[in-house]
């Protein structure tokens, strides 16, 4: 993004990059005015009005009900960032931010950013977490909390990206028909399982919150008689039996390692003879000695969000292996920089 301090001066990048400016404070500064502009843009509606057509900032205002003033200001600052373009006064998505920012576009991102407002309220009690306050536990929300929609609703935008990446990648077992996929909310990613496997049907086990958003989700997209819901506790161990593949996408990252641990052994005796153990989820890697400042915080993030962290890949293999499973395999997604899919097959009888 181009908004900063240096308002794009020459000079002035090269004094933040000498050290004359003082780069603390346009990190701190930037970062909520970065975050707080774009949120509002999107729960405003003002990014779905410009993706209809180019605007002038009066009828943006006039359109949505929004003080002119600061609508402009805003149009203004999302053009600084590159979200628009402006000619003749008139703003429009530019190129770019329409391929995610539209909500006709194909795999928009919109209602992700959206939801992200509510980790504000986390952030800003990081220095009371420090403490030893406790973290914000989002999996605890009561079950009608309109945060499960917009949480759920978001993380399927995101798994959008991938899913039929991650479907082409993952090795089910021949003939595999029945699928658990334990804490997998919205059920996008067993839903284009299905799509590439016809005889295959999913249960998706989550929180009631959260599995009443996936039941909405699925039956809008008419994969209701293949992918079904069950409420409960995806730790809770009672499992089933005979599965053929069992899915852990974006879980173990909310999990303290021993329950993680007993979890890869309930799934390996939930397993059939032959069954897969699917991982995806965003990994630490130790032997980096330069980390991105947006990766290093998602550690961080994780434990604002429910007191875990972000594992090591060697961490997963250890537990893979003490569960009984062989020789685990990862697999780049390359749709999900970051993460990746780590796949393990329960011995054959």
């Amino acid at each position: 993004m181009r908004l900063s301090l240096t308002g794009g001066n020459p000079a002035e990048w090269l004094a933040l990059k000498a050290g004359v400016v003082p780069e603390p404070a346009a990190q701190a500064w930037g970062g909520v005015a970065l975050s707080g502009i774009l949120v509002a843009a999107v729960r405003a509606g003002i990014t779905e009005r410009l993706a209809r057509g180019p605007a002038t900032p009066a009828e943006v205002a006039a359109g949505l009900g929004l003080d002119p003033v600061p609508a402009g200001l805003l149009l203004e600052a999302l053009r600084s960032a590159g979200h628009l373009t402006r000619r003749g006064g008139r703003y429009r998505l530019s190129r770019r931010s329409r391929r995610w920012l539209d909500p006709g576009a194909r795999l928009p991102v919109a209602g992700f950013v959206a939801a992200t407002a509510d980790y504000w309220d986390w952030w800003g009690r990081l220095e009371e977490t420090l403490a030893g306050g406790r973290p914000a536990d989002h999996h605890g929300a009561p079950p009608d909390d309109p945060y499960w929609r917009r949480y759920i609703t978001g993380q399927l935008e995101l798994a959008r990206l991938s899913a039929g990446e991650v479907a082409r990648r993952l090795p089910l077992p021949a003939g595999a028909r029945t699928l658990l996929d334990i804490g997998g909310g919205h059920g996008w990613y067993s839903a284009k399982l299905c799509d590439r496997h016809p005889g295959l049907t999913a249960t998706v086990l989550d929180l009631p919150g959260s599995a009443a958003v996936g039941r909405d989700i699925i039956a809008a997209a008419g994969y209701g008689g293949r992918v079904r819901h069950i409420e409960a506790d995806a730790t809770a161990g009672r499992l089933g039996r005979d599965w053929d593949a069992v899915l852990c996408f974006n879980l173990i990252h909310h999990l303290p390692p021993e329950r993680i641990r007993v979890l890869f052994r309930d799934v390996y005796h939930a397993l059939a003879p032959g069954g897969v153990l699917a991982v995806l989820d965003v990994f630490a890697d130790p032997r980096r000695r330069r980390v991105p400042a947006q990766a290093s915080a998602v550690g961080l993030f994780m434990y604002l969000s429910s007191g875990s962290q972000v594992h090591t890949p060697g961490e997963l293999e250890e537990w893979f292996r003490s569960a009984g499973f062989p020789g685990p395999r990862a697999r780049r997604v390359l749709r999900l920089p970051g993460q990746s899919l780590w796949t393990a097959r329960k011995p054959a009888a």
